[in-house]
Protein backbone atom coordinates (compact mmCIF):
# COMPACT_ATOMS: atom_id res chain seq x y z
CA UNK A 1 0.00 0.00 0.00
CA UNK A 2 1.49 3.26 -0.97
CA UNK A 3 2.16 5.78 1.90
CA UNK A 4 -0.13 8.45 1.75
CA UNK A 5 0.55 11.23 4.15
CA UNK A 6 -1.78 14.38 3.02
CA UNK A 7 -2.83 14.04 6.98
CA UNK A 8 0.34 15.69 8.26
CA UNK A 9 0.10 19.04 9.29
CA UNK A 10 0.80 21.62 6.50
CA UNK A 11 4.66 22.92 6.82
CA UNK A 12 7.10 24.21 4.30
CA UNK A 13 7.98 20.47 3.47
CA UNK A 14 4.48 19.87 2.29
CA UNK A 15 4.59 18.56 -1.32
CA UNK A 16 2.16 20.32 -3.38
CA UNK A 17 1.68 20.64 -7.12
CA UNK A 18 0.30 23.38 -9.04
CA UNK A 19 -0.51 22.33 -12.21
CA UNK A 20 -1.30 25.38 -14.40
CA UNK A 21 -2.53 25.20 -18.19
CA UNK A 22 -1.39 28.13 -20.37
CA UNK A 23 -2.91 29.87 -23.66
CA UNK A 24 -1.78 32.97 -24.77
CA UNK A 25 -2.34 34.34 -21.57
CA UNK A 26 0.36 36.96 -21.35
CA UNK A 27 -1.43 39.46 -20.28
CA UNK A 28 -2.06 37.93 -16.84
CA UNK A 29 -0.21 35.04 -16.07
CA UNK A 30 2.89 37.06 -14.05
CA UNK A 31 -0.39 38.20 -11.40
CA UNK A 32 -1.07 34.89 -11.05
CA UNK A 33 2.33 33.10 -10.55
CA UNK A 34 2.92 35.52 -8.05
CA UNK A 35 -0.43 34.93 -5.94
CA UNK A 36 0.84 31.02 -5.77
CA UNK A 37 4.78 31.17 -5.34
CA UNK A 38 4.00 33.48 -2.10
CA UNK A 39 2.17 30.72 -0.67
CA UNK A 40 3.83 27.71 -2.31
CA UNK A 41 5.96 25.26 0.29
CA UNK A 42 9.70 25.32 -0.20
CA UNK A 43 9.37 21.45 -1.95
CA UNK A 44 6.08 22.95 -3.43
CA UNK A 45 6.21 22.88 -7.23
CA UNK A 46 4.44 24.83 -10.36
CA UNK A 47 4.09 22.52 -13.12
CA UNK A 48 2.95 24.82 -16.22
CA UNK A 49 2.59 23.32 -19.62
CA UNK A 50 2.11 25.78 -22.33
CA UNK A 51 -1.05 24.53 -25.06
CA UNK A 52 0.70 26.27 -27.64
CA UNK A 53 0.69 29.67 -27.41
CA UNK A 54 1.59 31.95 -30.08
CA UNK A 55 2.57 34.97 -27.57
CA UNK A 56 5.04 35.86 -24.59
CA UNK A 57 3.14 33.61 -22.15
CA UNK A 58 6.10 31.00 -21.68
CA UNK A 59 8.82 33.40 -21.88
CA UNK A 60 6.56 35.84 -18.33
CA UNK A 61 6.32 32.22 -16.45
CA UNK A 62 10.11 31.29 -17.23
CA UNK A 63 11.03 35.16 -16.27
CA UNK A 64 10.18 34.88 -12.84
CA UNK A 65 13.07 32.59 -12.52
CA UNK A 66 11.99 29.96 -9.53
CA UNK A 67 13.09 26.93 -9.10
CA UNK A 68 9.44 25.58 -7.95
CA UNK A 69 8.41 26.63 -11.73
CA UNK A 70 8.11 24.41 -14.08
CA UNK A 71 7.70 24.99 -17.86
CA UNK A 72 6.96 22.55 -20.68
CA UNK A 73 6.04 23.89 -23.95
CA UNK A 74 3.28 21.12 -25.79
CA UNK A 75 0.63 21.14 -28.84
CA UNK A 76 -2.86 22.30 -28.84
CA UNK A 77 -4.82 19.83 -27.12
CA UNK A 78 -7.30 22.14 -26.03
CA UNK A 79 -7.47 22.79 -21.71
CA UNK A 80 -9.04 19.84 -20.48
CA UNK A 81 -6.68 16.99 -21.73
CA UNK A 82 -3.75 19.59 -21.28
CA UNK A 83 -4.71 19.43 -17.39
CA UNK A 84 -5.47 15.87 -17.22
CA UNK A 85 -1.67 15.14 -19.37
CA UNK A 86 -0.01 17.24 -16.53
CA UNK A 87 -1.83 15.48 -14.13
CA UNK A 88 -0.28 12.23 -15.38
CA UNK A 89 3.51 13.03 -15.21
CA UNK A 90 3.25 14.74 -11.48
CA UNK A 91 6.06 12.46 -9.65
CA UNK A 92 4.90 9.59 -7.37
CA UNK A 93 5.64 12.19 -4.24
CA UNK A 94 3.23 14.79 -4.41
CA UNK A 95 0.91 14.80 -1.65
CA UNK A 96 -1.74 17.06 -2.62
CA UNK A 97 -2.42 18.22 -6.57
CA UNK A 98 -4.07 21.51 -7.11
CA UNK A 99 -5.27 23.20 -10.72
CA UNK A 100 -5.05 26.78 -11.78
CA UNK A 101 -6.01 28.82 -14.38
CA UNK A 102 -3.59 31.45 -15.71
CA UNK A 103 -5.60 34.83 -15.07
CA UNK A 104 -6.57 34.44 -11.36
CA UNK A 105 -5.04 35.55 -8.30
CA UNK A 106 -4.92 32.99 -5.09
CA UNK A 107 -5.92 34.55 -1.83
CA UNK A 108 -3.52 34.59 0.70
CA UNK A 109 -4.06 30.99 2.69
CA UNK A 110 -5.73 28.82 -0.39
CA UNK A 111 -3.04 26.48 -0.32
CA UNK A 112 -3.12 25.72 3.66
CA UNK A 113 -7.03 25.71 3.46
CA UNK A 114 -7.22 23.41 0.85
CA UNK A 115 -5.08 21.40 2.41
CA UNK A 116 -6.36 21.55 5.72
CA UNK A 117 -9.65 20.27 4.56
CA UNK A 118 -8.35 17.17 2.35
CA UNK A 119 -6.45 16.07 5.74
CA UNK A 120 -9.59 15.64 7.39
CA UNK A 121 -10.35 12.92 4.40
CA UNK A 122 -6.82 11.12 4.01
CA UNK A 123 -8.18 7.29 4.15
CA UNK A 124 -9.37 7.89 0.85
CA UNK A 125 -9.34 9.50 -2.83
CA UNK A 126 -11.08 13.25 -1.53
CA UNK A 127 -11.43 16.43 -4.13
CA UNK A 128 -11.99 20.08 -3.06
CA UNK A 129 -13.42 22.71 -4.10
CA UNK A 130 -14.71 26.60 -3.04
CA UNK A 131 -16.62 29.55 -3.58
CA UNK A 132 -14.51 32.56 -5.74
CA UNK A 133 -14.94 36.19 -5.79
CA UNK A 134 -15.64 37.70 -9.10
CA UNK A 135 -13.50 40.56 -10.21
CA UNK A 136 -13.17 42.51 -13.34
CA UNK A 137 -9.81 42.49 -15.27
CA UNK A 138 -8.18 44.70 -13.27
CA UNK A 139 -9.64 43.02 -9.95
CA UNK A 140 -12.38 45.28 -9.27
CA UNK A 141 -14.76 42.95 -7.50
CA UNK A 142 -17.84 42.27 -8.46
CA UNK A 143 -19.42 40.07 -6.57
CA UNK A 144 -19.17 36.36 -4.76
CA UNK A 145 -20.33 33.40 -6.29
CA UNK A 146 -23.85 31.91 -4.60
CA UNK A 147 -23.89 29.02 -2.66
CA UNK A 148 -24.82 25.91 -4.22
CA UNK A 149 -28.21 24.98 -2.65
CA UNK A 150 -27.49 20.86 -2.59
CA UNK A 151 -24.78 19.22 -1.73
CA UNK A 152 -22.44 17.12 -3.87
CA UNK A 153 -23.75 14.15 -5.02
CA UNK A 154 -23.00 11.39 -7.75
CA UNK A 155 -26.36 12.14 -9.68
CA UNK A 156 -25.57 15.84 -9.36
CA UNK A 157 -22.29 14.92 -10.76
CA UNK A 158 -23.81 12.95 -13.80
CA UNK A 159 -25.51 16.59 -15.22
CA UNK A 160 -23.66 19.90 -13.99
CA UNK A 161 -19.93 20.39 -11.98
CA UNK A 162 -20.26 22.28 -8.90
CA UNK A 163 -16.32 22.02 -8.47
CA UNK A 164 -14.64 24.82 -10.55
CA UNK A 165 -11.41 23.96 -11.52
CA UNK A 166 -9.75 26.87 -10.46
CA UNK A 167 -10.47 26.06 -7.08
CA UNK A 168 -9.73 22.17 -6.84
CA UNK A 169 -7.71 20.07 -4.91
CA UNK A 170 -7.15 16.46 -4.46
CA UNK A 171 -5.03 14.11 -2.12
CA UNK A 172 -2.95 11.70 -2.96
CA UNK A 173 -5.40 8.68 -3.24
CA UNK A 174 -7.32 10.94 -6.00
CA UNK A 175 -4.47 11.25 -7.76
CA UNK A 176 -3.77 8.00 -8.19
CA UNK A 177 -6.96 7.10 -9.03
CA UNK A 178 -7.40 9.50 -12.05
CA UNK A 179 -3.59 9.09 -13.11
CA UNK A 180 -5.34 5.68 -14.40
CA UNK A 181 -7.64 7.16 -16.63
CA UNK A 182 -5.14 9.22 -18.17
CA UNK A 183 -6.64 11.72 -20.24
CA UNK A 184 -9.78 9.62 -21.99
CA UNK A 185 -11.56 10.37 -25.08
CA UNK A 186 -15.06 11.79 -24.55
CA UNK A 187 -13.87 13.45 -21.17
CA UNK A 188 -13.95 18.07 -22.36
CA UNK A 189 -14.02 19.67 -19.32
CA UNK A 190 -11.85 18.36 -16.50
CA UNK A 191 -12.98 19.62 -13.67
CA UNK A 192 -16.15 18.20 -14.26
CA UNK A 193 -14.91 15.10 -14.89
CA UNK A 194 -12.76 14.86 -11.08
CA UNK A 195 -15.80 15.92 -10.07
CA UNK A 196 -17.70 12.77 -11.46
CA UNK A 197 -15.01 10.64 -10.55
CA UNK A 198 -14.60 11.51 -7.00
CA UNK A 199 -18.64 11.52 -6.33
CA UNK A 200 -18.21 8.27 -7.63
CA UNK A 201 -15.29 6.21 -5.60
CA UNK A 202 -14.13 8.91 -2.48
CA UNK A 203 -15.19 12.26 -1.27
CA UNK A 204 -16.16 15.58 -2.38
CA UNK A 205 -15.56 18.88 -0.33
CA UNK A 206 -17.30 22.54 -0.95
CA UNK A 207 -16.49 25.22 0.85
CA UNK A 208 -18.31 27.97 0.79
CA UNK A 209 -15.49 30.43 1.80
CA UNK A 210 -13.90 32.52 -1.55
CA UNK A 211 -9.85 31.55 -2.01
CA UNK A 212 -9.03 33.31 -5.16
CA UNK A 213 -10.19 36.40 -7.06
CA UNK A 214 -11.73 34.74 -10.23
CA UNK A 215 -10.93 37.21 -13.27
CA UNK A 216 -14.01 37.66 -15.61
CA UNK A 217 -13.13 38.81 -19.03
CA UNK A 218 -13.47 38.62 -22.83
CA UNK A 219 -10.94 35.52 -23.00
CA UNK A 220 -13.11 32.79 -20.38
CA UNK A 221 -13.39 29.88 -22.27
CA UNK A 222 -16.99 29.45 -19.58
CA UNK A 223 -16.36 32.04 -17.08
CA UNK A 224 -19.42 32.70 -14.37
CA UNK A 225 -21.06 36.13 -14.89
CA UNK A 226 -22.01 38.21 -12.28
CA UNK A 227 -25.71 39.08 -11.95
CA UNK A 228 -28.29 35.95 -11.94
CA UNK A 229 -28.89 37.56 -15.92
CA UNK A 230 -25.26 37.77 -16.79
CA UNK A 231 -24.94 33.80 -15.83
CA UNK A 232 -28.17 32.72 -17.43
CA UNK A 233 -27.18 34.72 -21.05
CA UNK A 234 -23.64 33.28 -20.34
CA UNK A 235 -24.49 29.53 -19.52
CA UNK A 236 -27.33 29.33 -22.66
CA UNK A 237 -24.76 31.20 -25.17
CA UNK A 238 -22.08 27.89 -24.21
CA UNK A 239 -25.53 25.59 -24.29
CA UNK A 240 -26.33 27.00 -27.82
CA UNK A 241 -22.73 26.52 -29.01
CA UNK A 242 -21.54 23.65 -27.79
CA UNK A 243 -22.90 20.11 -28.23
CA UNK A 244 -22.92 20.12 -24.18
CA UNK A 245 -25.56 16.42 -23.64
CA UNK A 246 -22.71 14.67 -25.69
CA UNK A 247 -20.09 16.32 -23.09
CA UNK A 248 -21.91 14.91 -20.49
CA UNK A 249 -22.59 11.43 -22.33
CA UNK A 250 -19.33 11.51 -23.61
CA UNK A 251 -17.74 11.29 -19.59
CA UNK A 252 -20.47 8.89 -18.40
CA UNK A 253 -19.32 6.60 -21.16
CA UNK A 254 -15.62 7.23 -20.04
CA UNK A 255 -16.36 6.91 -16.45
CA UNK A 256 -17.98 3.35 -17.29
CA UNK A 257 -14.97 2.10 -19.76
CA UNK A 258 -12.08 2.93 -17.35
CA UNK A 259 -13.79 2.12 -14.30
CA UNK A 260 -16.63 0.21 -14.93
CA UNK A 261 -15.25 -3.20 -13.02
CA UNK A 262 -13.92 -1.11 -9.63
CA UNK A 263 -17.09 1.02 -9.12
CA UNK A 264 -19.45 0.32 -6.56
CA UNK A 265 -21.62 -2.64 -8.18
CA UNK A 266 -25.24 -0.16 -6.79
CA UNK A 267 -23.27 2.31 -8.82
CA UNK A 268 -23.03 0.61 -11.90
CA UNK A 269 -25.94 -1.21 -11.32
CA UNK A 270 -28.32 2.34 -11.59
CA UNK A 271 -26.14 3.69 -14.47
CA UNK A 272 -27.18 0.26 -16.54
CA UNK A 273 -30.43 0.95 -15.38
CA UNK A 274 -30.89 4.51 -16.61
CA UNK A 275 -28.50 4.12 -19.92
CA UNK A 276 -28.01 1.96 -22.87
CA UNK A 277 -24.05 1.43 -22.80
CA UNK A 278 -21.99 0.51 -25.91
CA UNK A 279 -18.81 0.07 -26.90
CA UNK A 280 -18.49 3.25 -28.23
CA UNK A 281 -20.90 5.57 -26.40
CA UNK A 282 -23.75 5.83 -23.97
CA UNK A 283 -27.82 6.62 -25.07
CA UNK A 284 -30.20 8.14 -21.97
CA UNK A 285 -32.78 5.65 -21.71
CA UNK A 286 -36.33 7.91 -21.18
CA UNK A 287 -36.28 6.85 -17.63
CA UNK A 288 -33.45 8.76 -16.69
CA UNK A 289 -34.95 11.82 -19.14
CA UNK A 290 -37.86 11.77 -16.94
CA UNK A 291 -36.89 10.39 -13.60
CA UNK A 292 -38.86 12.31 -10.90
CA UNK A 293 -36.15 13.11 -8.94
CA UNK A 294 -33.89 16.22 -9.30
CA UNK A 295 -30.45 15.84 -10.80
CA UNK A 296 -29.25 19.79 -10.87
CA UNK A 297 -28.43 22.82 -7.86
CA UNK A 298 -31.20 24.86 -9.28
CA UNK A 299 -34.92 24.18 -10.00
CA UNK A 300 -35.04 26.11 -12.72
CA UNK A 301 -32.38 24.26 -14.75
CA UNK A 302 -34.16 21.34 -14.58
CA UNK A 303 -36.47 21.47 -17.46
CA UNK A 304 -34.00 22.86 -19.93
CA UNK A 305 -31.90 19.68 -18.90
CA UNK A 306 -34.87 17.09 -19.91
CA UNK A 307 -35.44 19.54 -23.08
CA UNK A 308 -31.52 19.01 -24.06
CA UNK A 309 -31.77 15.39 -23.44
CA UNK A 310 -34.91 14.69 -25.10
CA UNK A 311 -34.09 16.51 -28.17
CA UNK A 312 -30.65 15.15 -28.54
CA UNK A 313 -31.81 11.58 -27.94
CA UNK A 314 -34.60 12.01 -30.71
CA UNK A 315 -31.60 13.80 -32.67
CA UNK A 316 -33.56 16.70 -33.20
CA UNK A 317 -30.98 18.77 -32.02
CA UNK A 318 -27.10 18.57 -31.77
CA UNK A 319 -25.08 22.25 -32.10
CA UNK A 320 -21.61 21.94 -33.99
CA UNK A 321 -18.91 21.43 -31.48
CA UNK A 322 -16.64 24.11 -31.15
CA UNK A 323 -12.77 23.71 -30.28
CA UNK A 324 -12.35 24.71 -26.76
Amino acid sequence: MEDVRIGMKFSPHSKVAVLMSTYNGERYVSAQIDSILLQLPTNGRVYVRDDGSTDRTCEIVEACRDPRVSVYRGQNLGFANSFLTLLKQIPDDVEMAMFSDQDDVWLPGKIKRAWDFLSQHAQGPAIYGSAQTLVDENLNVLGTTPKWPRGPSFEGALTENIITGCTAAINRPAVILLQRAGAPGGVRFHDWWLYLVLSTFGTVVYDNHSTLLYRQHNGNVIGRGVSWFGRQTRMASFLMKNDWVSALLGQVHALIHVYGESMPSSTRSWLFLHFHVHESAVVPKWRFIFAPRRYRQMASHELPLRILLTLHKLRLWRPRRRSL
